[in-house]
């Protein structure tokens, strides 16, 4: 995070001539304060609201944008007073895109004032509103807060749910997104675990079965408190994976479902992230750990449907 503004204050003196320049740079030296403040200590994105629901209409799309409020990469306050409903123009080119909510600022017609000894008027107030816009998901503005991803296929839309950066004391998507899935995980395996210790599956996997079950019970108090940063979360996922390939992967292959989901988790733990990797790595990698969950729900029905037939 970077602020690339230099401060610059008006340094009063008697006899000074003040002009229009000296009196908007005290106001720019304020304002570029606030924006400093408001990204080191809060972050920058989405502080509240400003949910986006895509719906379609024959061909015709529409974004619905709820209110809200948001920071820019420069630190903008970025406030949507009131539901918004933006059509969307379908981009001639297939891709990922990306619902942006610009700060806009022009000036107030209703403040015109005389230019003084001229017979000239100029406005003397500055609104401030936002406006969406949709761009590829390529492209970044520090004028804006991201909203949504969209893609785009052969003339359709589809609203992606994965997260956008919230603002905050930590970055995080975590209670919107990323934790749901962790928590699944964590009770699919236990649930598993459990229909396995009935049997005599697990009587020689102690070792590998302990250190697992040991790290799903600890992620679940782990995440029992609100406001998990996006940090921790993909940390825990990719530890949950490192101990859940070493259960899974010398477990003998009861069914075809567990020999085929050992397979899955074998490739996911090989490509888990360095902790010093960014949170877009992690986020990318994050999607294989999400497909995890249905195989893991169906092997979590089999053994519920047969497990007394193991016995």
């Amino acid at each position: 995070m970077s602020f690339e503004h230099q401060l610059s204050r008006l340094n009063p003196f008697e006899g000074l001539c003040l002009t229009s320049h000296d009196l908007l740079d005290e106001q720019v030296y304020h304002r570029r304060t606030l924006h400093r403040h408001s990204l080191f200590m809060h972050g920058f994105g989405i502080v509240q609201g400003l949910q986006v629901e895509l719906e379609q209409k024959k061909k015709k799309y529409t974004a619905i944008i709820k209110a809200g409020y948001g920071i820019t990469r420069d630190g903008q306050g970025v406030q949507l007073p009131q539901d918004v409903a933006v059509p969307l123009e379908v981009p001639k080119s297939d891709g990922e895109y990306m619902l942006w909510l610009f700060h806009v600022e022009r000036p107030d017609p209703d403040s015109s004032r005389p230019v003084f000894d001229t017979a000239e008027k100029r406005e003397s107030r500055i609104l401030e509103s936002a406006a969406p816009k949709l761009l590829p998901a390529d492209q970044e503005h520090r004028d804006a807060i991201a909203l949504c991803r969209v893609n785009v296929r052969l003339g359709r839309m589809i609203q992606v749910q994965l997260p956008v950066p919230r603002a905050g004391r930590q970055a995080r998507a975590a209670e919107s997104y990323l934790k749901p899935r962790v928590v699944e995980f964590i009770r699919l395996n236990k649930k598993i675990i459990s229909a396995l210790y009935r049997t005599q599956t697990l009587a020689e996997q102690s070792i590998g079965m302990v250190a697992f079950y040991g790290s799903l019970i600890s992620s679940e108090f782990l995440l029992i408190e609100e406001g998990t940063s996006d940090r921790v979360l993909y940390r825990t996922a990719g530890t949950l994976i490192t101990y859940g390939h070493d259960f899974y992967n010398p477990l003998p292959a009861t069914t075809d479902r567990i020999e085929q989901f050992t397979e899955f988790i074998r490739r996911v733990n090989a490509e888990v992230p360095g902790p010093d990797q960014t949170d877009e790595t992690w986020l990318r990698w994050f999607q294989q750990f999400e497909r995890l969950l249905q195989p893991l729900a169906r092997i979590s029905d089999e053994l519920e449907r047969t497990i007394e037939a193991m016995r």
